[in-house]
C-alpha cells in the first residue's frame, strides 16, 4: 500500500524532469578541457608574442576585445604574434618560437603535466610573461601562483560595487609600463584582493587606494594592496596586472599604453631587470 503511491509520485517527477528545459551552461564557466594536440603555428618574426585566453576557470566577457588590442600593440611594434586558447602550444618547439607569453584573462589549471613543464623550462630559459587580469584569480595552480609572486586569491567586491572607480597610487613612473602614467591614477575596475601582498623580490607599480572605494573589510590589504608589479625569475621578467576585466579597459589609451610598455619590457626590448641582456 506505500509502494503504490511512492511509485506514483516517482513516475510524475519523472514526467516533469522529463518535459522541462535543461539548464543551459554558463558561458561563463566552461567545463575544463584539455589540449593534446598543437595548433599550426604561421611563419613568425622576432619577436614574437604568444596571446593565451583559454580559460579553464571563469571566462571574462572581455577576452573578446582583450585579444585583438594586444594582437594591435604587437603589430603596431613590428613584431609578430599568435593567438590561441589551445594550451598544446605548451610544447618545446612552438615555445621556443616565442619572446613572451600574454595570458589574457587565462583562468584555471589548463595544462596537462607535459605542457606544464614545458611552459616551466621556457621559463627557466628566460621568457618574458605578462599576466593580465584574471591572471591572478584562485583559480590557478599553485606553482603558477608563486610565478606570479603574490598571496592566494580572496575575492573582489560584488554587487552593485563590483565596478567602481578608484584611485590608483603609482609608485614607479620611471618604468617602461608606468612612465606616462599621473602620480595617482582614477580607473575604474573589479579590483581584486589576495591574502598576502607580492613578494619581497616583487618591484610595485601601483597599489590601490583603498580609501577612494568602497571596500569590505573582507577586501582591505592596506598599503600592501598592489594591483601592478613585476618581478625576476631567474632570467624571466614577470609582469603582473590586476586590471582589464571591463570591455572598456582594452580601447582605453592610458590602459593599452602600459601594455604595450609590458611587453615591451618583457621581451626585454626596453627596461632593465633580471639578468640585463
Amino acid at each position: 500500500m506505500i509502494a503504490a503511491p511512492f511509485a506514483a509520485a516517482l513516475l510524475l517527477t519523472l514526467a516533469a524532469q522529463s518535459s522541462g528545459t535543461a539548464a543551459a551552461p554558463d558561458p561563463r564557466r566552461p567545463a575544463p578541457v584539455f589540449d593534446s594536440v598543437p595548433p599550426e603555428l604561421p611563419a613568425l618574426t622576432r619577436p614574437a608574442v604568444l596571446i593565451v585566453s583559454k580559460t579553464n576557470g571563469y571566462r571574462h566577457d572581455s577576452i573578446a576585445e582583450a585579444v585583438p588590442a594586444i594582437e594591435a600593440l604587437v603589430r603596431a611594434r613590428g613584431w609578430s604574434s599568435f593567438a590561441t586558447e589551445n594550451a598544446a602550444i605548451f610544447n618545446p618547439e612552438q615555445l621556443a618560437r616565442f619572446d613572451v607569453i600574454v595570458f589574457a584573462n587565462a583562468s584555471g589549471d589548463i595544462y596537462t603535466p607535459g605542457q606544464r613543464a614545458a611552459f616551466q623550462a621556457w621559463i627557466a630559459r628566460g621568457g618574458g610573461f605578462v599576466g593580465l587580469h584574471s591572471a591572478g584569480d584562485g583559480s590557478h595552480p599553485g606553482w603558477f601562483v608563486r610565478l606570479r609572486g603574490n598571496g592566494n586569491f580572496t575575492g573582489h567586491p560584488g554587487g552593485a560595487d563590483q565596478f567602481q572607480p578608484a584611485d590608483l597610487v603609482l609608485t614607479d613612473r620611471s618604468y617602461p609600463a608606468t612612465r606616462h602614467l599621473p602620480p595617482r591614477w582614477r580607473w575604474t575596475d573589479e579590483y581584486y584582493a589576495w591574502d598576502a601582498p607580492p613578494a619581497a623580490d616583487a618591484h610595485i607599480l601601483a597599489r590601490l587606494d583603498e580609501n577612494s572605494l568602497r571596500l569590505d573589510a573582507a577586501y582591505r590589504m592596506g598599503d600592501g594592496h598592489a594591483l601592478v608589479w613585476w618581478r625576476c625569475e631567474g632570467r624571466a621578467r614577470i609582469f603582473y596586472s590586476a586590471l582589464g576585466h571591463r570591455a572598456e579597459a582594452w580601447s582605453d589609451p592610458a590602459h593599452l599604453e602600459m601594455l604595450d610598455g609590458a611587453i615591451g619590457w618583457a621581451a626585454r626590448a626596453e627596461g632593465e631587470g633580471c639578468g640585463d641582456p
